[in-house]
């Protein structure tokens, strides 16, 4: 792989994220942050308007530099902005302006019973939860140490191992489905609204091996040089296969972590150049964010349409347009959930939603205290008529206030800022292999726009990431393998 100039890595990682640019960045974030304390806990109208303001251009300003300092789109810290932005902000704007929601969401909304000061609270909590992710991150400081070139070697056994692990994650998602569904579920698209059988878990558990394999083997690929749509073959298998179980945000990560593992390609081959605005950009990006919401179109279709014949006679771009300005709102957009956090109060599960999932697999045989935020909030606030109990996505903001509190929002959102950070230089030192930065970093944002709940799935996928990794050392290492050599083939092809 191309070797990365030693100027530019070296000068983008020595400096101090609070003193670049002079202190602006820190004490910026730091009087949003007081501004945010100050306009929540105060009765005060005229601070609103102030906080909203301050707090939105403090967001585009880090945004903007920390994508310049690192010369990385892809950085955590943006990433955390800009899903921020779709899940919590827009919405949040929509309100703001007096704009009406399309009717079924004024309809949930109303069940909801929520009052305008608590989506005005949701809001200013939202942003406070943002800010508080952006102090987290600066407080993680280094200096004087330099990056390393980025680690994408894998070896034929561990490419073995991982294909072996997608043939065993497959087996597992179709014992899972069969056990819960039949076959037909899958041109319905009914098997979300399917009561999963107890004991089948397990084989869901096991079903990650199948986005873990598909993101190593897309690695792989991607060190061999092969074309970017070839090498993103395995991840788009494991999206199909996760399809027909409805849920769209976990079908669409092993997608996300092979388009992270190309741009970090892509990267090492220019350098770690500048990261400068082209014309092409303008046509890329609205393409990419078109493609996006398609995909969760069709996703909402397909799962709420029981006749697989009139399934493509659903869409059309009125359909497309409809969703849209719902999805803003309820699918895409989720400042409902912290509304409804408001709603419920502060602290009322005292920490149980925590305790339960990240005590996890203790907690699956242990009588530990657990609570879904989400489940709790639909049963507070709109209850179960027909018994059937479900939830919305509480997000990680939303989790932390119904648990701890306000302050609580402040210290996990401080505490998974800094993790954030502390993971991202790992991987930029190369000290992180590529696949494993990928899984953390996937995990990290579904427990921003879902819950902490998803601590189970990242936890499996870590270990099966390991797992996968000694078996192509051990079991599927055949030969004697060269890194030092495969790492200078790989640089010769890609020069």
């Amino acid at each position: 792989m191309r070797a990365i100039p030693q100027t530019v890595g070296q000068d983008s990682i020595r400096k101090f994220d609070s003193k670049s640019g002079g202190y602006l960045f820190l004490w910026s974030t730091f009087v949003a942050f007081s501004l945010g304390l100050m306009a929540f806990e105060s009765s005060e109208a005229w601070l609103l308007p102030m906080f909203f303001v301050f707090a939105y251009a403090v967001i585009l300003f880090a945004l903007v530099r920390t994508i310049a300092l690192w010369r990385d789109v892809l950085n955590p810290l943006s990433l955390v902005l800009a899903l921020g932005f779709i899940r919590f902000l827009i919405p949040g704007l929509m309100f703001l302006s007096g704009a009406e929601a399309p009717e079924d969401a004024r309809m949930f909304f109303g069940l909801m019973q929520l009052s305008d000061n608590e989506w005005l609270s949701g809001h200013v909590l939202a942003l406070i939860g943002m800010i508080a992710t952006m102090l987290g991150w600066l407080l993680v400081q280094i200096t004087g140490i330099s990056v390393a070139r980025l680690k994408f070697h894998i070896s034929e056994g561990t490419k073995n191992a991982a294909l072996v692990g997608m043939l065993v994650g497959f087996m597992a998602l179709l014992a899972f489905f069969l056990k819960n569904a039949s076959l037909g579920a899958i041109l319905s698209g009914s098997f979300r609204g399917t009561t999963v059988e107890v004991g089948s878990g397990k084989y869901f558990v096991l079903a990650y091996l199948l986005v873990v394999g598909s993101i190593f083997l897309c690695c792989y690929l991607l060190s061999k040089n092969v074309k970017w749509w070839r090498a993103l073959v395995p991840v788009a298998i494991a999206m199909m296969a996760y399809w027909p179980l409805g849920g769209r945000g976990r079908a669409v990560m092993p997608v996300a972590g092979g388009l992270i593992l190309l741009w970090y390609v892509n990267r090492e081959r220019k350098g770690w150049s500048m990261v400068s605005i082209k014309p092409s950009h303008f046509l890329k990006v609205p393409v990419a964010a078109l493609l996006v919401i398609l995909v969760f179109y069709v996703g909402s279709i397909y799962r709420g349409n029981s006749d697989p014949n009139t399934l493509l006679q659903s869409l059309s771009i009125t359909g497309l347009w409809q969703y849209l300005k719902s999805a803003i709102y309820m699918d895409l957009g989720q400042l409902h959930s912290l509304a409804g956090a408001i709603a419920i109060g502060p602290g009322v599960l005292e920490g149980k939603t925590f305790i339960g999932s990240l005590s996890w697999p203790l907690s699956a045989f242990l009588p530990i205290p657990g609570r879904s935020t989400g489940i709790y909030i639909i049963e507070e606030l709109v209850g179960f008529p027909d018994e059937r109990r479900w939830g919305i996505a509480a997000t990680l903001i939303g989790d932390a206030y119904v648990n701890f509190g306000f302050y609580g929002v402040i210290i996990v959102m401080g505490v998974y800022g800094a993790a954030l950070k502390m993971i991202y230089l790992k991987f930029r030192q190369g000290v992180l292999h590529s696949t494993v930065y990928a899984l953390a970093v996937l995990a990290g944002m579904q427990m921003l726009w879902g819950s902490i709940e998803v601590w189970p799935q990242t936890l499996s996928m870590l270990l099966f990431a390991f797992a996968i990794t000694l078996a192509g050392k051990t079991v599927f290492n055949l030969r004697e393998d060269n890194p030092r050599a495969g790492l200078a083939q790989n640089r010769e092809a890609m020069l």
